[in-house]
This record gives C-alpha cells, sequence and structure tokens, in this order.
C-alpha cells in the first residue's frame, strides 16, 4: 500500500469524492431527512465543511473522513438556510427536526466527531485507526482533553474499533419509536482521553 497522508480539510474538486463516502457510510440514517436518496447524498455534499473534516489520502486519492463539531456545527452543516436554499419550505422544515434528533451537543474540554468512514475497498488497513488518531492529536492541539463518539447498535464493527483504540462507553441513548425510521434504535457514546 502506498504511503497515506491525513490533513485538515479537502479541497473543492474533492467534495464530491468526500460527499460519496459522508453518504456511503450515513446515507442510511439521514436518508429519512429527505424525499429521496440523491436529494439527500447532493444536499449533504453540498454540507460538508473542509473546515471540520481530517481527510485520509492514498497516492492523492480521498479514502478516508473523519468529521468533527466545531463552534458547535459539525463537518455536516445541515442548516436551515442551507435546506431552504435546495428544499420546499415544508421539506426543509421536515429535514431540520429530522436531522436535529441525530445531532449530538457539545460539551466544553471535548472534540465531538461528527461521522468517520472509510471507503470500503480500503477498510482493515488501518486507516479508521490512523484518523481516529489524527483527531485525538487535534484535539490535543485545539486544547481539548477528550475525543467522543456515538456508536449505533446496528454497527458493532465500528464499535470494536473504538474499542481497539482506547475509547470507553460513558453512556447510552435511543431514538425511542423513531428507530424503525433511522434504520438503529440504540447508540452507544463513547470517549477516549487524550490529555495524557
Amino acid at each position: 500500500m502506498s504511503e497515506m497522508v491525513i490533513d485538515g480539510g479537502f479541497a473543492e474538486r474533492e467534495r464530491e469524492r468526500v460527499g460519496e463516502l459522508y453518504w456511503a457510510a450515513f446515507g442510511d440514517k439521514l436518508s429519512p431527512a429527505f424525499r429521496d436518496c440523491p436529494t439527500g447524498a447532493r444536499i449533504v455534499a453540498e454540507s460538508l465543511r473542509a473546515d471540520r473534516m481530517l481527510v485520509a489520502r492514498i497516492s492523492g486519492e480521498v479514502v478516508g473522513v473523519c468529521g468533527y463539531y466545531e463552534d458547535g456545527r459539525g463537518a455536516a452543516d445541515l442548516s436551515w438556510s442551507l435546506l431552504r436554499r435546495r428544499l420546499p419550505r415544508a421539506a426543509a422544515l421536515r429535514s431540520l427536526v429530522l436531522l436535529a434528533i441525530l445531532a449530538r451537543p457539545g460539551r466544553p474540554g471535548t472534540l465531538i466527531l461528527d461521522g468517520i468512514c472509510v471507503d470500503g475497498a480500503h477498510r482493515g488497513r488501518g486507516i479508521g485507526s490512523a484518523l481516529l488518531g489524527a483527531a485525538a492529536a487535534h484535539a490535543r492541539r485545539r486544547g481539548s482533553r477528550a475525543v467522543q463518539l456515538s456508536v449505533v447498535d446496528a454497527n458493532p464493527r465500528a464499535a470494536a474499533l473504538y474499542r481497539r483504540v482506547g475509547f470507553t462507553a460513558t453512556g447510552r441513548g435511543t431514538v425511542g419509536p423513531l428507530g424503525r425510521l433511522y434504520g438503529f434504535r440504540r447508540y452507544t457514546t463513547m470517549q477516549k482521553q487524550v490529555d495524557e
């Protein structure tokens, strides 16, 4: 395998690729907020903030991304103004409500991750672990003491990765009766200390 490089952000010419990876990983969870998958994928790709993402590349190709929250907004900044520009008012309001349920509140001194995804053809090569390591380093640089993420119960492989790199469960939650809509019922909040 060629050398992997992880940098902050992505170039505008890489937006479509980053959007594809993000939608492939989270489209099942995000799609209920949109009238159809192509619309959702297009809006999510447009919403991605390069300044809130770490990007893994091999031979210049984007193979993985890790988003995070900054100033209360995530890497997928699905704001009312963006939704309203792309959707009729009622559809934008519905999207905003359904997406708000998935939002994770910030905590002082903690970097909250907003999605980590690796291209399926490159899984099992340490890219996810490397992105999590880069997130921990970013958290330390900005003065955070911990990195936090949520993993859905339907993704035990991701939970195993997080435990392997030092994350521990700090809480559990549910989306209740909306589980059928989102494709998962429960999630686990996990955290890793980085101030050591």
